[in-house]
């Protein structure tokens, strides 16, 4: 059997063990934790299917002016008399024939002349969509812009969770959060269904942009606290490729409900299973102990030994010992080093464009590519997946920085050179924008994983969830002005439209990969303590004076900045909370 220090032992009866230690024991990621954390990442694809089902819900429906006084008037032409009505009634408006959207003829009583007037009714295409959210409340003409007010308000909403739930979670617990969030997502997503206004449908979105927020937040919270240090980067990304897993359970059902509000329902229904985490998703021991409550954290840990088949000594659990908190700096002390400030913005600019704009923009930009809508849009939820997978196959071989720029420029690159096959191609050739798109959304999704982890180890202890928390607002201000971009071939017509909004994500995702090399690469380097760390990281040591102790070690003196600090994976191993569950709970989507 695994020996632990204390009691029977071989060790002293005062001595102390860190939390670590009994997760060392129990087995990093044991039969337990991979029950608990397959729940939780169960979950974690309602998050993502409840982001992106605005792509079918608010899909662009084709629609023209109705026929004054018709009353059983529909888009397909039914019949020559039918016809006849349409083309005295509606005018032409393109080059392509097509029936004017917003305007109508009608007839002045006296004189008879005709003249052009907004329509205040529509028909609407039903082919690819029987019924939208759009074609519902006739969010078309004066009203067109509403998609990307609604979307942008579901951001909103993700952003006020992303700086609330963190702090309700340490008060209440991750439990309770869980389940508080659990709550509001299953009411509001199911209640979208039933909105009889536009209006109450936004504040429902709202809503429902919190829930996620806070769910996928506790959802990640709990998986890092559950599993040993050298686990929580494969756990914090997995869950990701779950999220990825719900959007293209989406878009199957999506193909075959074709209704707006019985697609919400199916999709939002299922929800009401995770108040079964009541009884199945214990509360995070970690939190307990750090509260106080060692008895039922004790209990957890004993249940989740029996279930992994090993023994945990008598009373060992009062033996832990909580890491305090490293000594805390000013957040103002961060904007007073050009260097540092440098660095900061570089991380602003990443979390806001690439991060959030872009790889939210290009999901929702997946119904205004050429070709079919479902299809493609199982295939942006493919090639997520595969930009994880690189994640995990390359982030602790090649390093942060070099995979993440080389996805930045390669995605950026592939989205802003949709702008030849728009210019010079012909119709036979919309499969290369596609492709491109597709290459664009693969590197966005593998850099969106990767920033979390890059900021983090660039950011010193004492200042670093104040930091992430800076950085998590711009990516949500990202995140709200991406449906407007990804909604710009609204407002300019033409293929050039439909390219736009792929030339501005490349673009901006460009510059930000060329910025990133004024960034230090963190692989295996000490992870910055102090402000002081973090400002001389990546500079060549100078001066740095060694000495021998007692026993004949080599160690630093403080000449040395970096000597004060521990590698990454090694400051993950002693802290209770592990870097991930300790910074990014300030920060998740």
């Amino acid at each position: 059997m695994e020996q632990l220090p204390g009691d029977d032992y071989g060790t002293p009866s005062n001595s102390k063990i860190k939390f670590d230690d009994i997760v060392q024991l129990l087995g990093e990621f044991g039969t337990y934790q991979k029950r608990v954390y397959f729940l939780l990442c169960l979950a974690s694809m309602s998050c993502g299917i409840q982001i992106m089902v605005s792509v079918f819900n608010m899909g662009h429906q084709d629609h023209r002016c109705a026929v004054p006084d018709l009353a059983n008037d529909s888009f397909t032409i039914a019949s020559d008399h039918h016809y006849k009505l349409v083309n005295s009634s509606i005018p032409r408006g393109d080059s392509k024939g097509s029936y004017s959207e917003c305007s109508i003829w009608t007839a002045d009583e006296e004189t008879g002349n005709r003249s052009l007037t907004s329509c205040k009714k529509w028909v609407y295409d039903d082919s690819l969509f029987h019924s939208t959210v759009i074609s519902k409340f006739d969010l078309v003409c004066d009203q067109k812009m509403a998609r990307s007010h609604s979307r942008m308000i579901l951001m909103g909403g993700l952003l006020l969770g992303a700086i609330g739930t963190g702090v309700v979670a340490d008060i209440i617990g991750r439990k309770l959060a869980l389940m508080g969030m659990v709550a509001l997502h299953a009411a509001s997503s199911i209640g979208v269904a039933w909105a009889d206004s536009f209006v109450f449908f936004v504040i429902l979105r709202f809503f429902t942009g919190i829930s996620i927020s806070g769910l996928f937040l506790a959802i990640f919270v709990l998986g890092m606290e559950l599993v040993g240090p050298s686990k929580r980067m494969l756990v914090g990304i997995v869950v990701e490729v779950f999220w990825a897993g719900g959007v293209m359970i989406l878009g199957v059902i999506a193909y075959f409900v074709r209704d707006w509000n019985i697609l919400q329902m199916t999709v939002s229904f299922p929800t009401l299973l995770m108040f079964s985490y009541w009884w199945l998703i214990p509360e995070s021991p970690r939190w307990l102990l750090a509260r106080g409550h060692n008895d039922k954290a004790e209990a957890i840990i004993r249940h989740a030994a029996k279930v992994n088949g090993v023994t945990i000594p008598e009373k060992v659990l009062n033996k832990i010992e909580l890491e305090e908190d490293t000594k805390k700096e000013s957040l103002c002390l961060a904007f007073t080093s050009p260097r540092f400030m440098i660095r900061l913005v570089i991380l602003c600019y990443n979390w806001c464009v690439f991060s959030a704009m872009v790889y939210y923009g290009l999901s929702l930009n997946s119904g205004n590519l050429a070709g079919n809508i479902y299809i493609n849009f199982e295939l942006m939820a493919l090639v997520e997946i595969l930009g994880y997978v690189i994640c995990l196959l390359g982030l602790n071989r090649i390093g942060r920085k070099y995979l993440h720029i080389p996805c930045m420029l390669v995605g950026g690159g592939a989205c802003l050179s949709t702008i030849f096959p728009v210019l010079y191609a012909d119709a036979s050739l919309e499969w290369i924008n596609i492709v491109l798109a597709l290459v664009g959304k693969c590197g966005a999704a593998a850099a969106f994983a990767i920033i979390y982890i890059y900021s983090a180890e660039l950011f010193p202890t004492v200042l670093r969830n104040s930091l992430m928390g800076v950085t998590c607002l711009f990516a949500r201000a990202g995140g709200m002005i991406s449906p407007y971009i990804a909604d710009l071939n609204t407002l300019v017509e033409g293929q050039f439209g439909k390219a736009l909004p792929l030339i501005v994500f490349g673009a901006t995702t460009v510059i930000g990969g060329i910025m990133c090399f004024a960034l230090p690469e963190t692989l295996d380097k000490p992870l910055p303590e102090t402000l002081e760390d973090a400002v001389d990281f990546g500079r060549a040591r100078q001066g740095s004076k060694t000495r021998r102790n007692d026993s004949g070690d080599v160690s630093h003196t403080r000449d040395d900045p970096d000597a004060q600090c521990q590698p990454l994976t090694e400051k993950i191993s002693e802290s209770p909370n592990g870097l991930l569950s300790e910074t990014l709970e300030q920060s998740i989507v």
